[in-house]
């Protein structure tokens, strides 16, 4: 399931990529190009942070674990329509709720996550921390990166798309304050994220101990 979806990252970057280098003697398009690449790159980023995610839980239910035998982390994580549920429940209903979800956490049953769940978040929408964040829940101790300067990259990428996708500000204003060389090393660095962190969930799913507690 990590290859299909490695090779569709693959596709994706080749794509944004073919797009960039097709403006590069437009001199119209200059500016513009620079600021839709930025765009681009968080689409393929958010598409790959919801796919590993989905990912490893379609993966992590194939393997039959119980809700017991799960680290505690992943117990969280497999118990979150509970934990929801929580929020808008009657206040006389509050206790007997919470002791399902701990008799749940602690029984033989059978995991089961639907694999459209979306990621764990923190609320700040794909920044570097969401991943920390979702490593976290997943029991990854890594970091998300290669390099540490790789995770706030993604936050200026992360930024400077939600100021053209909000209208804060256009393409062009942001495709001025870089070189077509900086944008190309910069959609390298969210690509070596990207395969990253195919690579961590492919070995992270394919080792059931590091599931169990």
């Amino acid at each position: 399931m990590f290859g299909p979806l490695r090779s569709e990252i693959d596709a994706r970057f080749a794509e944004l990529q073919s797009f960039f280098a097709a403006t590069r003697f437009r001199r119209e398009l200059e500016a513009p190009s620079k600021g839709l690449a930025f765009v681009q790159l968080y689409a393929v980023y958010e598409f790959t942070v919801n796919g590993v995610v989905q990912a490893a839980i379609d993966s992590i239910n194939a393997h039959g674990h119980r809700m017991n035998d799960l680290r505690p982390s992943l117990m969280a994580l497999y118990c979150d329509p509970e934990l929801e549920s929580l929020r808008n429940i009657r206040v006389r209903n509050v206790w007997p709720a919470r002791m399902r979800i701990f008799e749940r956490a602690f029984s033989h049953d059978v995991i089961a996550l639907p694999t459209n769940t979306g990621p764990p978040t923190d609320g700040t929408h794909y920044r570097h921390t969401q991943l920390i964040t979702i490593f976290n829940v997943f029991g990854i101790t890594r970091l998300p990166a290669r390099r540490r300067r790789h995770l706030y990259r993604i936050d200026e990428v992360v930024n400077n798309r939600n100021q053209i996708a909000h209208g804060e500000e256009t393409a062009a204003a942001i495709g001025r304050r870089y070189t077509r060389a900086e944008v190309t090393h910069i959609i390298s660095q969210i690509k070596s994220v990207c395969l990253l962190l195919v690579s961590v969930f492919d070995g992270f799913c394919a080792n059931t101990q590091l599931h169990r507690r």
